[in-house]
């Protein structure tokens, strides 16, 4: 059963990394518009901002590689672990010293970096350290084993695609409560 949540846990992680990854690369329009949020959230020349996001998006290209291939998963575990760790650290560099800009994470217009983009991050990377360890090929069930794959990929899917809209619908319930709870 832990092969098969390992095994889902990486399609999700996967999923995620060829999300951002196509999402950048698609076209030099979202490549420019992410070179521009590394440039402002990095506060870097933008001559230099333009390797930094190439560097990324190579990164994020190769950690789906290797966690795709079967002999490779656990390097491409740690490859997303390692990328997770940075962008966490540019987040929390960026919500501590106030710099208000999008991330473009999947290429098209992003969520402000907030904590809730480091707790997002956190929680993919908790996801993607266990594979770290241990990033078993289950063999025996391919029925299994293709469940596994497609429940990652859908759970990959409805967290890049929701998540910044649950948090904004959560913060703004938390904000009129508060406001219906203040004197008035």
């Amino acid at each position: 059963m832990t092969d098969y949540l390992l095994l889902a846990a990486r399609a999700l992680t996967a999923t995620v990394f060829a999300l951002a990854f196509v999402g950048k690369a698609r076209g030099a329009e979202r490549f420019g518009g992410f070179v521009t949020s590394i440039h402002q959230l990095a506060l870097i020349p933008r001559r230099a901002a333009t390797p930094v996001a190439l560097a990324i998006v190579i990164g994020e290209g190769a950690a789906v590689l290797l966690l795709i291939l079967p002999f490779a998963p656990r390097l491409g575990s740690a490859l997303a672990v390692a990328l997770l760790a940075v962008f966490i650290a540019a987040v929390v560099r960026s919500v501590r010293g106030g710099v208000f800009a999008e991330c473009r994470c999947f290429g098209s217009r992003g969520a402000v970096m907030s904590h809730a983009m480091i707790v997002r991050n956190l929680l993919l990377m908790a996801i993607a350290v266990p594979g770290v360890a241990a990033a078993p090929v289950p063999t025996g069930r391919p029925v299994a084993a293709v469940a596994a794959v497609l429940a990652g990929v859908l759970a990959a899917a409805l967290f890049t695609r929701y998540y910044d809209r649950g948090v904004a619908a959560l913060m703004r319930r938390l904000v009129a409560a508060e406001r219906a709870e203040a004197p008035r």
